[in-house]
């Protein structure tokens, strides 16, 4: 249903934090969602830039990711030091903030529904992540989800994220440029004075900086100086200059004996954490709990475990609605890390009536599992994950954003991206340092040699595709075929460059010299290679093999989202708005709708919904 101008709120609702006259002055009203296929998108450079995913910034990430995985492996825990806080005093302190005395839930502290906005994988392209915080930083005139009259929703009083912070990782810097400084940009024209909570649960890539910069924008500060919490505007240096500076600074100072300093606190204009450790549980509203749930990079450890199971056993009767850090449901199938997470939380899908929230993967996804409702948000400023395009039958979610259709399109751009360089050179180093060698071996037989050497060349290609295809877990016949068609086509187009070479010679009477030879073929050896191994990942995603490499070297910028929820005061249902951009970068571009629904939690009646509402029962 289409948000009508003319038709406004009443002046006046209780259950607004704030006056509504002004929250209407400032409202955004997001249209429906188009059923257009949009093909153009905009592509501006910002300060950071988006990551290059097979770049030089992005390799950085992955060994950083190494090396926490090989730390967690020998049980080096970050979360060893934390000490959780009881539920009942997380939500003082968060009704605290919101200028109400303590009591046993928010909403009762309160005296009226509670507003939540949540976003996930946030910090990669700084000019996309402020686009979002603009738009978490609105109130919104949308449809009610049970009976479609138009709604109110200010900008919430709670303000979570999901993991993922920044990209590729989450250090103190990253975050500070690719989400602190783009949110308060942002905040700063829109900001309204009224204090604010902030709370978040890490992901894999806030674990890769061992959860130091997710502690300096989440955990709860008790004395801090006023400098250090101080908003930050502007971001810091920026390139390898920069970052050679700075590590050169960092030995200087650790070989002195000196203290290295480091920011203490990083802020988002009007909001202040609230949290002790990265897992927590907060009472919302009566009968009704929010647990937020720490994997680190692959399960949720003991002490974890024993917090929710005690929490689980002095209040059973509560309805559950976690935050996991990946969805038990991955492009819908099993996620062994979140069905991993569900087991620890003695969670069965099929049998509680629980609401699954997380991010990870870059879309909008509603589906059910058993009696539980799933929804996967992870569209807070990464670059985009597309909708499974193979047939899901009866498994299909009930909202998906982009849809099969539109992800389709956007796939087909994908070779030519990782072609042009755009994804980052290292693919193009990888093919020249595969062919220079075995140009140079086969070049002592003349062309037959070269030959065999771009068939080895095309060989090898095809295991490494294979091994990137995900042969070892996935279904191993149709990515090797796969991978192994690519090899050829690795190694043909060169060997065909070669034939035309010869051609040239013998009917033009155009002799080009050995090395000009060897350049154009190495050339070509490595601009389609960087081509196949683009299609190659294409082809992956468009038989179902493999659903992520693809739109990670596509670095996609469309599709941002988050959700505001309300949480009724008497804790019976949660009402979620998901509101996006199509295109975050594109001057004027004005939000839609994507999806609206309820969670109804145990022993709430279900009312009848009006036309044009989805109701999660």
């Amino acid at each position: 249903m289409a948000a009508e101008p003319e038709r406004v709120p009443p002046p006046a609702d209780a259950t607004l934090p704030e006056d509504p006259a002004r929250l209407v002055q400032h409202a955004m009203r997001p249209a429906p969602l188009p059923g257009d296929v949009k093909t153009f998108f905009t592509r501006r450079r910002a300060t950071p830039p988006g990551i290059s995913w097979f770049g030089f910034r992005s390799l950085w990430g992955h060994l950083r990711h190494f090396l926490a995985s090989a730390i967690a492996t020998e049980g080096i825990d970050s979360r060893d030091w934390m000490r959780p806080d009881p539920p009942e005093v997380l939500a003082g302190r968060v009704a605290r903030r919101l200028g109400a005395d303590a009591a046993a839930s928010i909403t009762e502290a309160l005296g009226r529904d509670l507003w939540i906005d949540y976003l996930a994988d946030t910090g990669e392209h700084a000019g996309v992540t402020e686009a979002v915080a603009g738009l978490v930083a609105r109130p919104a005139v949308v449809p009610d989800p049970d009976s479609g009259e138009l709604v109110l929703t200010p900008r919430g009083d709670l303000l979570v994220f999901g993991g993922d912070t920044a990209y590729p990782v989450a250090t103190t810097e990253e975050i500070r440029d690719r989400v602190v400084v783009p949110f308060n940009r942002a905040l700063d024209e829109l900001e309204d004075g009224r204090p604010r909570a902030l709370l978040g649960i890490p992901g894999n890539h806030d674990w890769y900086d061992g959860l130091d910069g997710f502690s300096r924008l989440f955990r709860y500060k008790r004395f801090a100086e006023e400098a250090d919490v101080e908003p930050v505007m502007e971001k810091g240096e920026e390139g390898p200059l920069a970052t050679l500076s700075t590590a050169a600074r960092f030995t200087r100072d650790f070989l002195a004996g000196e203290r290295v300093e480091r920011v203490d606190a990083l802020v988002i204009r009007g909001y202040r954490p609230m949290q002790s450790a990265s897992f927590w549980v907060l009472p919302l509203a009566p009968g009704l709990h929010l647990l937020g749930v720490d994997r680190q990079l692959k399960t949720v450890d003991a002490q974890q475990r024993a917090f929710f199971r005690r929490h689980r056993a002095a209040h059973p009767e509560a309805a559950r609605w976690i935050l996991l850090p990946d969805p038990v449901l991955h492009f819908g199938k099993p996620s062994p890390t979140g069905v991993a997470s569900a087991d620890a939380l003695d969670l069965d899908p099929d049998a509680e009536e629980a609401f699954v929230l997380s991010g990870d993967i870059h879309h909008y996804r509603r589906e059910e599992l058993g009696e539980s409702l799933h929804v996967t948000a992870g569209g807070g400023g990464a670059f985009l994950h597309g909708a499974p395009l193979q047939p899901e039958g009866r498994n299909a979610p009930a909202v998906q954003w982009p849809d099969a259709k539109q992800t389709d399109a956007l796939l087909r751009a994908a070779p030519f991206w990782v072609a042009a360089g755009r994804a980052g050179l290292i693919p193009h180093i990888a093919m020249g340092l595969l062919f220079l060698p075995l140009l140079g071996i086969g070049g002592f037989w003349g062309h037959g040699g070269l030959t065999a050497a771009y068939l080895t060349a095309g060989a090898i290609a095809a295991v490494v595709y294979a091994f990137l295809g995900g042969i070892r877990s996935g279904p191993a016949i149709p990515i090797g075929l796969l991978a192994g068609l690519s090899g050829a086509a690795t190694a043909f187009v060169p060997s065909v460059t070669l034939w035309l070479l010869s051609w040239v010679q013998e009917h033009l009477g155009f002799e080009p010299s050995a090395l000009i030879g060897a350049s154009v073929s190495l050339l070509v050896a490595v601009l389609f290679g960087g081509f196949t191994f683009g299609a190659y990942l294409s082809a992956l995603t468009k038989l179902g093999l493999e659903e992520t490499q693809a739109f990670t070297a596509l670095a996609h910028p469309g599709f941002k989202h988050f959700v505001r929820f309300r949480v009724r005061a008497d804790g019976s249902a949660v009402d979620g708005w998901v509101i996006g951009l199509r295109d975050p970068l594109a001057q004027n571009e004005e939000p839609v709708l994507v999806d609206r629904f309820t969670w109804r939690t145990r022993g709430a009646a279900s009312p009848e919904p009006e036309p044009g509402a989805d109701v999660a029962e």
